[in-house]
């Protein structure tokens, strides 16, 4: 079993506690995985528990309950009830919220479904925005404007996102990269070295692929870098750089257009970043790319 020291957590989970708690939950010994799924099952009655009702209910002692919340990087379980207190008034702050599950259920209808799903990318964005290092953001738009090379990996419909973020640096004078193809990827890859930058997308940060691409990258000394949703993934032990982006997906909406969206808006920042370093050179860059694309060809 992983020990607790190997749980890569972001330097906060405030508002994303529930959510951490069911990333984390497999990966926690056997208390602290009772007490995560007791958290889980009742959380509004934990907010107003104390250390040993919640202890009492759980079947796990007084001490579980103070480990867990400085597990999830809290002073103290005070500390983490309150932060959950806010997370839940959070979901539930307007009418809409109140009325919806962002989860599509059978039976909805069309307009139903489409404030279900604007709800989910709404929620997305707004994790995206509580997530946000500063430090690393910056860091890592730092390294891509530095970089020779940036390449970026992502499989399936991270290969979407991949693909945008390619193209809006290559848009700007940054040699970027994207490989659909696995074969095509991992040779790419291999070819990388320490003045580059290998970045990974990838929502639950466990695809075989997505692993076995950014291994290669990060075995030829390239900068890693993991844009994902799962703090406890085996990408995010590969980084040497981890942003979280938002959208934690229900059964049937694995690579949903939230996850897209919360994908892009974080690449979308990084993109932005990287212009501000150099504002001149990416308009006249950009302005080079659009005259290609609008330059006419004559035909005889």
């Amino acid at each position: 079993m992983k020990s607790m020291r190997e749980l890569k957590l972001p330097e906060s989970v405030s508002g994303r506690i529930l959510h951490t708690l069911r990333a984390i939950e497999a990966e926690l010994p056997l208390a602290l995985k009772r007490l995560a799924h007791y958290i889980l099952e009742h959380p509004n009655d934990v907010t107003t528990m104390n250390v040993t009702d919640i202890a009492n209910g759980a079947s796990v002692g007084e001490a579980t309950v103070v480990r867990l919340a400085k597990t999830l990087k809290f002073p103290g379980f005070k500390e983490f009830q309150l932060e959950l207190v806010k997370e839940l008034a959070g979901k539930s702050q307007n009418g809409e919220e109140q009325i919806l599950d962002s989860n599509i259920a059978d039976g909805d209808d069309c307009l139903v479904i489409a404030k279900k799903l604007k709800l989910a990318i709404s929620r997305s964005l707004n994790e995206n925005i509580h997530n946000i290092d500063p430090q690393t953001c910056m860091a890592v738009a730092d390294a891509i404007y530095k970089a020779r090379k940036v390449f970026i990996i992502g499989v399936g419909n991270s290969c979407l996102s991949a693909l945008f973020f390619k193209n809006k640096l290559c848009r700007i004078g940054i040699d970027a990269q994207s490989e659909s193809m696995d074969h095509f990827m991992y040779t790419a890859l291999a070819m990388l070295g320490p003045s580059d930058v290998v970045i990974a997308l990838s929502q639950k940060g466990n695809s075989y692929e997505t692993l076995k691409a950014f291994e290669i990258g990060k075995d030829s000394r390239a900068l890693a870098v993991a844009i994902t949703n799962n703090p406890v993934g085996r990408l995010v032990h590969l980084a040497d750089y981890v942003i979280y982006n938002g959208n934690e997906e229900g059964i049937l909406q694995g690579d949903s257009a939230a996850t897209i969206a919360a994908q892009i808006h974080i690449c979308e920042l990084l993109y932005s970043l990287v212009v501000s370093f150099n504002r001149t050179k990416a308009t006249k860059t950009k302005q080079i790319t659009l005259q290609a694309l609008s330059r006419t060809v004559s035909i005889d």
